[in-house]
């Protein structure tokens, strides 16, 4: 059943024109840009016939097939990182992460998206498809959380549950989410967005916190924060516990092995390759690219379609100095979005 209303879907597009994948398929070019940077292509998934989509594209994935290099996350210990790093507060970062970390699926392309950008091979990531519905998933990591009371003057909870309710709440708060721009490009899309936190396996599928609004938007060095909204207290008691605890946590690690930052490269990267449950990927960052005074990062870290907007983990540095979304891929690897150098 859920074939044949993917099948109407795309036959729905096509009488739109809106099943040409010029920006998933658009040829490389291996240009270098001053920073010896090689602009690729985006890892957001796309889904013309909807979320049925999702697991056709995982088992049918050409870049990772079998997705060997990702870890479950339920499943992940210390087993999987190198020696020097098999170290419980590591292991308790990379959980941490993973609790901070959301699917992210946007059904809206918004008008205002560029043709073309420095950042990307070819056409600027879904540009054709404007003004459209089609799904994309891509990754988000919670950055921080705003609770309200009514004694702050801002009204009642603008969440779906409380827009639909004759008694809407009257404290509520706000979750930021950091993601790649291409992702969640401006506010159009943040309000057709919903973040599914600790869909960590499919038997967990996970709570949904509607979008709200974009806080910034960096079209070239590809890293967005936007807002989603609830009046779920104990959701939002938990991530703000979460965050306060990973905050810490990086804070151990990154005076414990800073040391080691530049030798082993370590690179971690927690996600939701194909839209599918969260999986934990491991490797190496292998160049720094600089632009004034930012930079960004490739790196051997296996991601997927569906990975744009992770956040990429480097051991040995403050949390907030390493804030880089995972961007996209071109022929040689993986590279994240910009951050301060």
């Amino acid at each position: 059943m859920g074939n044949t209303g993917g099948k109407e879907r795309e036959n729905q597009l096509a009488e739109k024109g809106l099943t040409h994948r010029q920006d998933e398929t658009t040829q490389l070019e291996e240009n270098k840009t001053e920073a010896g940077f090689i602009p690729g292509h985006h890892e957001a998934e796309i889904c013309y016939g909807g979320e049925a989509d999702l697991h056709k594209h995982y088992t049918g994935c050409k870049k990772n097939p079998g997705h060997i290099n990702f870890i479950p996350v339920n499943d992940f210990n210390l087993d999987h990182l190198p020696s020097r790093y098999r170290d419980v507060i590591m292991l308790e970062v990379i959980k941490a992460l993973s609790a901070l970390t959301v699917l992210i699926k946007v059904k809206y392309t918004s008008l205002e998206r560029p043709k073309s950008v420095p950042c990307f091979s070819g056409q600027y990531p879904f540009y054709n498809t404007r003004g459209s519905d089609v799904l994309r998933t891509g990754t988000g990591r919670v950055s921080r959380v705003v609770k309200y009371t009514e004694s702050d003057n801002k009204g009642t909870c603008p969440c779906g549950k409380c827009q639909h309710s004759d008694t809407p709440s009257k404290v509520w708060g706000e979750v930021w989410v950091w993601t790649a721009t291409h992702v969640v490009f401006d506010e159009s899309e943040a309000r057709q967005t919903r973040c599914v936190v600790g869909f960590d396996d499919n038997k967990s599928p996970g709570v949904s916190l509607d979008g709200w609004g974009v806080r910034e938007a960096d079209i070239e060095g590809d890293r967005c924060r936007f807002t989603c909204v609830s009046c779920d207290l104990e959701l939002l008691d938990e991530l703000d516990k979460m965050y306060q605890h990973f905050d810490g946590l990086c804070r151990k690690v990154r005076d414990k092995y800073w040391r080691f930052g530049y030798v082993d490269k370590l690179t971690v990267i927690v996600s939701h390759p194909h839209g599918c449950p969260k999986q934990v990927s491991v490797g190496q960052w292998t160049h720094v690219h600089k632009r004034e005074v930012w930079s960004k990062y490739t790196y051997t870290t296996c991601t997927c379609p569906g990975s744009s907007g992770a956040f990429v983990y480097m051991t040995g540095y403050d949390e907030w100095l390493r804030t880089r979304p995972h961007s996209g891929s071109n022929s040689v690897e993986n590279y994240s979005g910009e951050g301060f150098y």
